[in-house]
């Protein structure tokens, strides 16, 4: 079983509708894929940036390489959808991981 997590850092200013693009469009293309389950949302509370606000997607999925062939495929069009509206003022990325018994 894998955890497909995706890191966010947005400027304050724009940090609420980053939040409400991935809780309305990412979360649901990623539910509909049938890849990913448990599906969460979480807030970063590090403070990485006094100027940002950080925030995580996550999923589990049982195959790694559908899970990042669809990232860089059909997901693909939702961070570059996400970097045509904000620029440089959102970041992120993504770092799968092996969940160990």
């Amino acid at each position: 079983m894998y955890i497909i997590n995706t890191s966010f850092h947005a400027g304050r200013q724009i940090a609420d509708a980053v939040i409400n693009d991935v809780r309305n469009s990412l979360m649901p293309l990623m539910s509909g894929s049938n890849l990913f389950h448990d599906i969460a949302m979480a807030e970063i509370l590090v403070d990485v940036d006094p100027d940002c606000r950080s925030f995580t997607l996550q999923g589990l999925a049982h195959d790694l390489d559908k899970a990042l062939d669809w990232l860089g495929g059909e997901g693909q069009g939702f961070f570059n959808e996400l970097h045509k509206r904000y620029g440089n003022n959102v970041v992120h990325f993504t770092t799968p991981m092996r969940i160990m018994q």
